[in-house]
Order: structure tokens, then sequence, then C-alpha cells
């Protein structure tokens, strides 16, 4: 099973380009899988590392080691966390390993624009701000428990909680750590919209914090702004939210809800979701919602 849906990847991976079809038909292929012929995440993180010309053969720098022993073991953590909580059907709607994975997928493809952008070799080994941006792509919503926030960073604060172990245990170094946790604590979406202003004028580098910041928070919601799996996903969230907030729950399936999302949360400013067309997608959602 493994097997079949890393080929699927791989295929789609060398036989088109890094655009926004390839990018909805991973997703896809994600979603065919899931729940019941979920391969886990490492497969998907393995494909993309590939996109990312990663040789596990190759020397790394220790501070790179530490980064890609420390995702490894995240990973496996939320696949033993995720499996045990789907058995009690208690897994969250929205926040689960599928989610972990769409956000993972977008990353690699936006990772491999700005690459292409900067005039930087495609098969050139991850340098230390992407290795940066994948752990803490993997590790955002680390133990999620599927609530809503009742003041900034509340959940967020609990992931970091959680992942500091992991980052002391691969001996990730103290700066990288200083600078994950501060990000991780700003993926609340109540962020977004001042990070986005903090960009404004400035060369868009993500080894600048504010910039991996906005690629991050991008990348959190890009399956949830693209039409079929923006779709599926916020009947998902719905779901989500129904027991611990009904009437936010219900708000967010009709036509109304769409257009606040897409207008307020789904915003995109980096040169790689310009490149893959994400703006211009969402403005042609808007114009299709507002003329039925």
């Amino acid at each position: 099973m493994q097997t079949r849906l890393t080929a699927k990847l791989r295929n789609s991976d060398f036989n088109a380009p890094m655009d926004l079809t390839y990018l909805e038909t991973t997703l896809q292929n994600l979603r065919d899988k899931w729940p019941h012929e979920w391969p886990g995440l490492a497969v998907v993180l393995n494909s993309s590392l590939q996109k990312l010309g990663f040789d596990a053969n190759s020397k790394m720098p220790a501070r790179n080691r530490a980064l890609y022993d420390c995702m490894l073991s995240v990973i496996h953590a939320i696949e033993k966390d995720g499996a045990l909580r789907a058995k009690k059907n208690q897994e969250p709607r929205y926040h689960n390993r599928l989610h972990f994975a769409d956000t993972v997928v977008a990353l690699t493809v936006m990772l491999v624009k700005l690459r292409k952008q900067s005039g930087r070799a495609l098969n050139a080994q991850p340098d230390h701000a992407e290795w940066l941006a994948l752990l803490i792509m993997v590790s955002h919503d680390f133990l999620h428990n599927g609530h809503i926030n009742q003041f900034r960073s509340e959940i967020e604060g609990m992931t970091v909680k959680a992942l500091v172990p992991h980052m002391k245990k691969h001996k990730v170094s103290a700066k990288d750590q200083a600078l994950i946790s501060s990000i991780i604590l700003k993926t609340d979406p109540a962020f977004v919209a001042e990070s986005h202003q903090l960009i404004q004028g400035i060369p868009f580098d993500i080894s600048d914090p504010r910039c991996l910041l906005v690629l991050i928070q991008e990348c959190d919601i890009l399956a949830s702004s693209l039409p079929d799996t923006g779709k599926s996903l916020t009947q998902q969230l719905s779901e989500e939210w129904a027991d611990i907030a009904p009437d936010r729950s219900l708000a967010l399936l009709p036509p109304a809800g769409r257009i606040f999302f897409l207008k307020r949360m789904a915003l995109f400013s980096s040169p790689s979701s310009r490149a893959l067309g994400i703006q211009k997608n969402i403005s042609r959602q808007l114009a299709e919602i507002e003329l039925a």
C-alpha cells in the first residue's frame, strides 16, 4: 500500500510541473487513501524531501541533522496519536493526519517555486531555512485537541509544550527552538493579517523569520483555499466544531461563511503563491459565489 501511494506521488512529481494542477492532483491522491488506506506521514514526507533534493546518504550539518531527526520523531508521535484516537473515533475531523499531509505537500510546492524564483538548484540539499520550515510545518498542530482558542495562541501553546521535549531530545539548537516555538505560536489565525502587513516592501527570504512565518501561514490554509478541497475541509471543520461551538460550526457552511474566509483569512502575499496563481484562483471563487 505504501509503495503504491509513494509511486503515485512520485509519478505526479516527475511527470508534471510543480503548479496548481500538480498541487490539486496530489491533494486528491491523499484523499483517495484517507483514512482506510492511509500509508502514513512518512511516505508523504519522503516524497516531499525527494522533490527538495534530499539525499539521506549525504553528510548534513549537525544543526540541520537535529531538525531532520526531530521531524521524524514528531511524525512518529503524530501517527501514533492519530491512530489511537481514530480507533476511538476521537481524531479531529479537520486537524488530523490528513491536514498535516496537506500542509507538507503545499510547503513543498511553495519551496520549489521559491527555489526557481531565486535561481537555486532544484536538486540542492535543503538549506537551514527549508529544514526549519519543514519541521515547523510538520509540528504546527502537534496533538491538536480539535477545540477553538479561547485566547490567542492557546492551543498553539499546548503544541509548543508538547514539541519541546522532542526538540531537546534531538539537540535542536536553542536558537532554532526559540524560532520554531515563536512561529508555531503565530500560526493562530488571529496573527495572519498583521504577519502579511509586516512583510510588505521587504525582499521575501525565508531566512527572515517574518517571511518564514507568512509562508507557514499560507501553507496551513492553502488546501482550504482551493475550490475542491476547500469544500470538504470546510465541512470537516464544521463537524469538528459542532459539539463545542454549534453556532460557529453552522456559520462556516453558507456562502457568506466561505466569502468571509476567502476575503479575510485566505491571505497570500509570498512570491511562490503568486507564481501558483493562488490569489487569482480565490478571486475566481469569490466571483462565482457572488454571482450565484
